[in-house]
């Protein structure tokens, strides 16, 4: 067994790829029977959240609060106290607050860096060293952070496409590709009669399509070209509903288009949920539409969908055709193409037997190849 500390200032239930990386992360290494403790912080939000996780997984949840501008110097406090109350094998610095405490905090925490490791999730090159902002600049964040990693026992990467963007840096030594893993307990398939019962729960006729959608809500993450979208889609599917989960700043100008195209009785959105909850949407769901046009890293999500049955149609950029294989699990689609997006979505949900090849072969997938307890064994005993 080992003693294992996963620092993440994102965690659930805030819908996000790093947090929610650290929260499978550290069930992956309690199911393998290790020892974990998790350094975030607390709201009155998720507070109760942490709570209940913390009690269910035998995690130590440590937090501060959540202070705009401190929350680096709040975050190194609270850590540096944790380091005397008890010794970790392993430190996991998950997201990027974590990573740029750690590179403005080095020179006090030489001690512990060798037996630490930070997460890759795919905006670290641009955010921490070709575009930082102003205050990172004048922090001269670019030369702390390459410190910072340098010390490090190795740096994870969680995809192909991040691997090549890192090979020709001064960090391609220590670089370890270990792909993200899903919490099978929690996102697995149901039966047509555990469908229908979820379905009524949710206030959904049983014989409704649903087209679901779960992401940070952000311009560039594809929602809007859905909605745009829709009205060709409402041709052939007449009685669609797209429910959209999560929560972000371009929430409010969604719910503005879909009340000036008069789409209410198709357009649900459901806003933050927990992990036990998003499972309940994708298992409800006939197909799952995210066609960000991020250059994304990965896309946990897309095999979090595969893993309760359901294909997914994703955007064809980054490392997205790793967690979707291209008419195999689902569909790779140009993120600005509305036709394109309105093809693939008329086309899976009008075809059935197309549908079922792709429910069939995306569970069949995730479930052999992506496992978190088997990334967490080996992020710390790689």
């Amino acid at each position: 067994m080992k003693n294992v500390l996963i620092i993440s200032y994102e965690f659930p239930p805030i819908i996000g790829g790093a947090g929610v990386y650290a929260h499978d992360l550290a069930i992956g290494l309690v199911k393998n029977g290790h020892k974990v403790s998790l350094l975030t912080y607390s709201t009155p939000n998720n507070r109760q959240f942490l709570a209940d996780f913390g009690k269910k997984y035998q995690v130590a949840c440590y937090t501060i609060p959540a202070r705009k501008i401190i929350h680096f110097y709040l975050l190194y406090l609270k850590f540096k106290e944790i380091l005397k109350q008890a010794s970790f094998d392993t430190i996991i610095f998950s997201d990027g607050r974590s990573k740029k405490m750690g590179a403005l905090f080095q020179s006090s925490l030489k001690g512990i860096l060798g037996r630490s490791v930070s997460i890759l999730h795919g905006n670290e090159k641009n955010s921490f060293f070709e575009k930082p902002s102003l205050a990172l600049r004048l922090f001269g964040m670019q030369k702390r952070m390459l410190n910072f990693f340098l010390q490090q026992k190795k740096i994870i990467v969680v995809s192909e496409a991040e691997l090549s963007i890192w090979q020709q840096t001064p960090l391609k030594n220590q670089l370890h590709l270990i792909r993200h893993g899903i919490d099978t307990d929690i996102f697995q398939p149901r039966t047509t009669a555990e469908v229908t019962v979820l379905k009524a729960q949710l206030g959904i006729d049983k014989e409704r399509p649903v087209l679901l959608s779960a992401s940070r809500i952000v311009k560039e993450k594809g929602q809007e070209v859905v909605l745009e979208s829709l009205d060709k889609i409402l041709q052939s599917v007449p009685d669609l509903l797209f429910v959209i989960v999560g929560n972000g700043d371009h929430l409010p100008q969604l719910e503005q288009m879909v009340a000036a195209r008069g789409l209410q009785k198709h357009v649900v959105f459901a806003g933050g949920v927990s992990r036990d909850v998003l499972s309940t949407y994708l298992a409800v769901c006939d197909l799952f539409i995210l066609p960000s046009q991020f250059y994304e890293s990965f896309g946990l999500v897309y095999l979090e969908a595969a893993a309760c049955g359901k294909a997914a149609i994703a955007g064809n950029r980054g490392g997205t055709n790793e967690a979707v294989v291209n008419d195999v699990t689902g569909y790779l689609v140009d993120p600005l193409s509305r036709e394109a997006i309105a093809d693939k979505v008329i086309n899976v949900l009008q075809n059935k037997p197309l549908r079922e090849r792709l429910q069939t072969n995306a569970l069949k997938r995730a479930t052999a190849e992506f496992s978190n307890m088997r990334m967490a064994e080996r992020i710390i005993n790689f």
